[in-house]
């Protein structure tokens, strides 16, 4: 069963994409999926303009459903009872990946509790669990399974681990248009700028050049710096201090995400006409 620093160190956006790279990663080089998809700035602060949310973001295919297409995993979604899915939990194989859907009574020990209303929990056959959010672990009863279990799970096993997806990002990286970017509420603009530096970071474990790894982790930076910043701010307009960050937000830093996204562009061109290619 993965662990709690496996699970703290991958670069998914949801639970389930959390839990499938820290499974994946054991046997499969992961970062072979980071180049099915790329957002670019515009379309991120547009998709948040026109009401995207980090916990529900769709416009990036998920990484789960990527690895499938390409044969790599297989999954079973099992809609059933609790008696059922711990029948499920110790026939599976060892290897095998099992997530169960947890209902609101699992957090009520908890300070905190999951952004989506459908919160997965990885479980293995002794029910023993491990949760995402808030980074946690602990062992089920079988009455406890059944009092949090909410009637579905998840079940992913691998298939051609030499399977590889083709790299559909640098193309549309290089294709990228940097128009002016709209203000944005502040808890939509720490949305964007959450999806931002998720995405880039798989793009600097994606590229090879060391180049491109350099521009990467200085647009990571800033993005980490303007995350900090609106996350702040966002904290104090709900407890009624400084109201005007209740209203919009564009930082100047963003000009600086966009040269760099500029100059990464050009880097992947030049490797591009470098080797040929062009």
């Amino acid at each position: 069963m993965i662990g709690r620093k496996e699970l703290s160190e991958t670069l998914g956006l949801s639970c389930v994409e959390k839990y499938f790279l820290a499974w994946l990663s054991e046997r499969y080089e992961v970062r072979k999926l980071y180049g099915s998809g790329f957002i670019g700035l515009g379309q991120v602060f547009d998709d948040f303009r026109h009401g995207a949310t980090y916990e529900n973001y769709c416009a990036l295919p998920r990484l789960q459903d990527v690895a499938e297409e390409y044969g790599i995993v297989r999954h079973e979604f099992l809609p059933c009872k609790a008696r059922s899915a711990i029948e499920v939990l110790r026939k599976k194989p060892e290897e095998a990946l099992c997530l169960i859907r947890v209902n609101t009574r699992f957090f009520l020990n908890f300070k905190r509790s999951s952004w989506r209303e459908d919160h997965y929990v990885c479980v293995d056959k002794n029910l023993h669990w491990l949760n995402e959010y808030p980074l946690s672990e602990g062992d089920f009863t079988e009455e406890k399974f059944a009092e949090v279990y909410d009637g579905a799970m998840c079940v992913y096993e691998a298939s051609d681990l030499t399977a590889e997806p083709p790299d559909e990002m640098t193309e549309k990286i290089m294709g990228q248009d940097f128009g002016e970017l709209p203000e944005l509420k502040i808890g939509s603009f720490e949305g964007a700028v959450g999806v931002l530096r998720a995405t880039r970071r798989r793009m600097r474990e994606y590229y090879a050049s060391e180049r491109v790894k350099e521009l990467l982790s200085e647009e990571i930076g800033i993005l980490d710096k303007l995350y900090v910043r609106a996350h702040l701010r966002q904290l104090r307009s709900e407890s009624g201090c400084h109201t005007e960050y209740k209203h919009f937000a564009r930082e100047e830093e963003l000009l600086e995400v966009a040269e760099r996204e500029k100059q990464i562009a050009e880097a992947l061109y030049d490797e591009r006409t470098t080797d040929g290619k062009d």
